[in-house]
């Protein structure tokens, strides 16, 4: 749902101040009863009617955690997510999903290495035409 605009909670938060009923406020701006209520509730105690914040301030759970994850994956490249998931839940005490530790790692620029076995047997060159 969008958030109203700063001029229509400007101007139901004045007629509020007149002395107007919620309802009938409600009815003329086409808001709910409630709506005009949060406003006039927002607006007598934080002194402002401007929307709060929506979405997209969560912050990461590894955040504070950059270092041991460099550490560990510096002096064992071949760590499973599911081994550097156990090790932080062990160690600091954080639970982490999969695909959030996956995405922390990259965030930081951190790569597995491949063992040697599970590379390519032979060059990708097709050779000979078809």
């Amino acid at each position: 749902m969008k958030s109203l605009s700063a001029d229509l909670r400007l101007r139901i938060v004045k007629a509020r101040q007149r002395g107007e009923a919620s309802g009938r406020i409600a009815l003329r701006y086409e808001v709910t009863a409630r709506t005009v209520q949060k406003l006039w509730k927002q607006d007598c105690e934080v002194g402002h009617v401007r929307p709060k914040r929506r979405g997209g301030y969560r912050r990461s759970r590894l955040e504070g955690h950059e270092a041991a994850l460099r550490e560990w994956i510096g002096s064992e490249p071949d760590l499973t997510l599911s081994e550097l998931q156990q090790r932080l839940k062990e160690e600091k005490g954080v639970s982490i999903g999969i695909n959030a530790l996956w995405h922390g790692v990259e965030r930081l620029g951190l790569t597995f290495k491949k063992k040697p076995a599970r590379q390519r047997a032979r060059a990708t060159r097709r050779s000979g035409a078809a």
